[in-house]
């Protein structure tokens, strides 16, 4: 499929349209029109179209990593073993981030983009904190840019832990100057593939007046802001911080909540109730942290929660594998108080695998205020569609006599993502990017060479096998 936006007909395939109205529709057709879905049926007609076959195919809206920070993909395999929350921030931010330059933030954020492409996820909202210079966030935006894929920019601060500064980085809001040239400049419009957000510090990294100003500067420019909340209120800065914000009128539908795992329930009922999102990442919190992921929880008050992939140093940044992780992971939530309450088995589930792939398209799309655009396979939006095969043998033959969101939810891997669409163009096809592969081997070696030379920097090894403590 060529870029001209010329009429395109998916033909043939399992469709999974998260679209209630839809449902799922099998030997279903897909039309693109100048980049959005025109219509969704079976046996459509489209004259002149240039057909995409999907037999044995799963169709669907491609995934939604509503919280990533791309730049760290260049520190992959090292943190797995770390202890908690403690050696991240002092390895990350109070060492290695603060070694990255602009050309290091160009190749991470376009080889992170690329393999989030490459394993089905079209929209990924990249939480960027090490940004110390202009010059670092306009190398960041050429990566994202040049990948081809749909981003929110969500522009963050650097936290420079355990270096002396003239004031504490939690005591620095936003630099106006600076989202003024973004949003007036590279980052104007909402309908390009690159938008902007504000990844702000919030009242667990940052003082209250500081949550305060970032939240109403987002607002001022009419984009959303994303805030680290880990939600116990002994270990925020603010520990009446999001109370104070709610009072004040600033929590809503703008603002996202990233993990939160320890808020009580009348907090959580008040931020639900003010319409705020929130973004789970639930491989990363199950490592590090000590209370569950806001899932189930979220969808008891009646809200829709998002999932991300969050840091590539631990894991690999899958949103099919984190799809999976977090159903497992709610689901086991789930039976352990049904025990409790001597109601286990129950008759049905509240956790379904359609549950999980919602977390990971239309929730995640609604966390980015983008629903209008994408997270469905609906007549209208923009066509980010993926397709996957389902004759591969690691999923074969759960289509077309099973159910596909049981196959993509609990079988599919990046491997099996044969086609990626992103408003209408083509990224991937036949199993490989559309991206040259010549120019990936070449941003391979650079990227190997920037890490070696950040880790240098660092001074930083590998620590031994750890001699931890069993509970």
């Amino acid at each position: 499929m060529s870029g001209n936006m010329t009429r395109t007909l998916i033909r043939n395939g399992s469709l999974v349209t998260v679209d209630d109205a839809l449902g799922d529709i099998a030997g279903g057709d897909v039309l693109i029109d100048g980049g959005r879905i025109a219509a969704v049926g079976r046996n459509l007609a489209a004259e002149g179209a240039t057909i995409i076959d999907a037999t044995g195919m799963i169709v669907m809206p491609g995934l939604v990593n509503s919280h990533i920070h791309t730049w760290e993909i260049s520190l992959r395999g090292i943190g797995a073993d770390w202890i908690s929350g403690r050696d991240y921030f002092t390895n990350i931010h109070g060492n290695l981030a603060q070694r990255f330059e602009a050309e290091d933030n160009r190749v991470a954020n376009l080889l992170g983009a690329l393999s989030q492409i490459n394993g089905g996820t079209t929209t990924i909202l990249d939480w960027c904190h090490n940004l110390r210079t202009p010059e670092m966030t306009d190398a960041a935006l050429d990566g994202l840019e040049e990948s081809g894929i749909r981003a929110v920019f969500g522009h963050g601060t650097a936290k420079p832990i355990g270096k002396e500064e003239s004031r504490p980085y939690y005591e620095i809001p936003q630099p106006r100057e600076e989202v003024r040239r973004l949003r007036t400049g590279r980052l104007a419009s909402d309908e390009h593939l690159v938008t902007m957000a504000l990844a702000i510090l919030g009242p667990d990294w940052g003082t209250y007046e500081v949550a305060e100003a970032d939240i109403r500067l987002a607002r001022e420019y009419g984009i959303i802001n994303s805030a680290h909340t880990y939600g116990r209120k002994g270990n925020r800065k603010a520990p009446d911080g999001m109370i104070r914000l709610s009072k004040a009128g600033l929590l809503g539908p703008d603002h996202n909540v990233v993990h939160g795992n320890c808020f009580d329930e009348d907090e959580l009922k008040m931020i639900v109730d003010a319409g705020c999102s929130t973004s789970a990442s639930v491989t990363a919190e199950m490592m590090n942290c000590d209370m569950p992921a806001l899932l189930g929880r979220i969808e008891k008050l009646g809200g829709m929660p998002a999932i991300g992939t969050d840091v590539d140093p631990y894991f690999a940044a899958s949103m099919l594998l984190e799809m999976r992780r977090a159903f497992v992971h709610q689901r086991e939530l789930d039976n352990r108080m049904l025990a409790g309450q001597g109601r286990y088995p129950a008759k049905h589930h509240a956790t379904t695998t359609r549950s999980a792939l919602k977390w990971a398209t239309i929730g995640g799309a609604r966390a980015l205020r983008l629903e209008h655009k994408i997270g469905s396979l609906t007549p209208g939006k923009q066509a980010d569609i993926i397709m996957i095969r389902a004759t591969d043998l690691n999923i074969f033959p759960s289509v077309p006599l099973g159910d596909p969101v049981h196959a993509v939810v609990m079988n599919a891997e990046s491997a099996n993502v044969d086609t990626v669409l992103i408003a209408g163009k083509a990224v991937k096809r036949g199993g490989k990017l559309s991206f040259p592969a010549r120019k990936i081997e070449k941003l391979k070696k650079e990227l190997l060479a920037s890490r070696e030379r950040i880790m240098r920097a660092g001074n930083y090894v590998y620590a031994p096998e750890p001699q931890g403590e069993r509970p």
